[in-house]
């Protein structure tokens, strides 16, 4: 067992060093143009050993959003657990997604522009994921709505809602940077969706507040 998880271990290691290696190619040359053999001597792997780890280009797309998703899942958790009450919960889940997107953005939009290139099984498995984020979402805004601190008709919509707008840095950042810093965005992000779930203003100023406290 001790061999094997090993095994595996040294294996995902292997493939996060292809994933970046590639994703450096990726960003100049696009992912249709690179080859393998391109992506081989950017991870530093000769181009036999790669295929050990990964079969075709795809694979990397696919390991490359499925590591981005795990690591939003991962910190949703860590957010949720911090504390009981909905409203601090979903603004600790928003200021750390997002904070999370900033250092993601290559990543993310590269997941945007290239989900049509995954073959049915891994799309169908990526879309699986993606949609059982949404219900943790969908789920945290249920029970804010039962403890009447949420007011919403359509949480299930609501929850698409705000999970697209987390990804608004690898979108629109190149249009929000020229006016706006990252503190900001994530700010009038927060406001929003607070005030789209029925949070009243000096309540949400009130969190605001403690946020900023937080931060000092």
């Amino acid at each position: 067992m001790i061999e094997n998880d090993k095994i595996k271990s040294r294996r995902r290691e292997r493939q996060q060093q292809i994933c970046r290696g590639a994703m450096k190619i990726f960003r100049v040359k696009g992912f249709h143009a690179t080859s393998m053999r391109e992506i081989a001597a950017a991870s530093g792997i000769g181009l036999g050993n790669l295929y050990h780890y990964i079969r075709k280009k795809e694979d990397i797309l696919f390991l490359v959003q499925k590591d981005v998703m795990d690591r939003l899942y991962d910190r949703f958790d860590e957010c949720v657990k911090q504390s009981k009450d909905p409203v601090d919960q979903l603004v600790s889940v928003i200021r750390e997604l997002v904070g999370l997107t900033f250092t993601l953005k290559e990543e993310m939009l590269f997941i945007y522009t290239e989900t049509k290139s995954l073959d049915r099984k891994y799309m169908r498995e990526i879309l699986a994921g993606e949609t059982q984020f949404v219900k943790a979402f969908e789920s945290l805004i249920r029970k804010g709505i039962r403890q009447g601190v949420f007011h919403g008709e359509k949480p299930d919509l609501i929850a698409n809602i705000i999970v697209f707008t987390l990804s608004i840095y690898p979108l629109r950042g190149w249009s929000t940077r020229r006016r706006r810093s990252n503190d900001e965005l994530l700010d009038a992000l927060i406001r929003f969706v607070l005030k789209g779930l029925g949070i009243p203003d000096e309540a949400i100023q009130h969190k605001m507040k403690q946020r900023a406290r937080k931060k000092t």
